[in-house]
């Protein structure tokens, strides 16, 4: 899927949320781009001419975790997502948590090595940790950052040769 369908998706999700329509769909030379708003979050589902997908949702008061989301990817309690994406095999979902930034960066890397995951590498840099890990044929990627007075979590599943 190529690049200028993810840029349609963010500015017709800017367009839409400002006419105040709950469901459009635009067809464009890559394909087509089907946005929902429900007055709390918006979705994407965009398919290009090859049959490719991507769907993903946003929102400040949570959006559900995507379907078949690794269960080997554990999600902090009481973590709430605000978006989340699917590309083929690869999620990502983001989270805000309620915990600081080191208690949550210690929570990932212990919890991934006690679901089997090998740690490969790891980074902390003033208000922002970061760490990979590879199990079987997969790769997570976690990024923990602060953001104002919140926490927040990106977690990155994609598949690995």
């Amino acid at each position: 899927m190529k690049a200028p369908i993810l840029v349609a998706m963010t500015v017709l999700a800017t367009l839409l949320s400002g006419c105040g329509k709950d469901e459009q769909t635009y067809k464009t030379a890559d394909g087509q781009v089907t946005v929902k708003q429900d007055g709390k979050a918006v979705t994407f589902e965009a398919t290009g001419p090859d049959g490719a997908r991507i769907t993903a949702a946003a929102g400040d008061e949570g959006v559900a975790i995507p379907a078949g989301f690794p269960k080997d990817v554990p999600i902090l309690d009481g973590a709430k997502p605000t978006a989340a994406m699917t590309q083929g095999a690869q999620m990502m979902v983001h989270l805000q948590v309620p915990v600081g930034l080191a208690d949550a960066a210690k929570f990932y890397n212990d919890a991934l090595k006690g679901q089997g995951w090998d740690i490969e590498s790891t980074m902390t840099m003033n208000e922002m940790a970061m760490l990979t890990a590879r199990k079987d044929t997969r790769e997570c990627s976690v990024a923990v950052l602060k953001e104002g007075d919140a926490v927040l979590v990106q977690l990155v599943v994609s598949p690995q040769e």
